[in-house]
């Protein structure tokens, strides 16, 4: 099983694209961009960490549907 952070999620919960730049120090269109690219680097967690240390990270953690480990069968 893997799993897949939920940056919308994340991003959402702690106030828009807008209140996340401003918490992690860049330009309000950073957000979109990691939602893009599925991609959030851990300096960005690091720092959304530091000024909200009572967020549970883990819970933006979900099941991704695409197992690389399972064998594909032809029906």
């Amino acid at each position: 099983m893997q799993t897949k952070l939920n940056i919308q999620r994340l991003i959402d919960d702690l106030g828009g694209a807008s209140a996340v730049a401003q918490i992690t120090g860049v330009v309000r269109t950073a957000p979109y961009g990691w939602i893009n690219r599925a991609y959030l680097s851990s300096v960005v967690l690091e720092k959304i960490k530091s000024e909200k240390p009572e967020i549970d990270l883990d819970k933006y953690f979900e099941e991704d549907g695409h197992d690389q480990n399972k064998i594909r069968r032809s029906p």
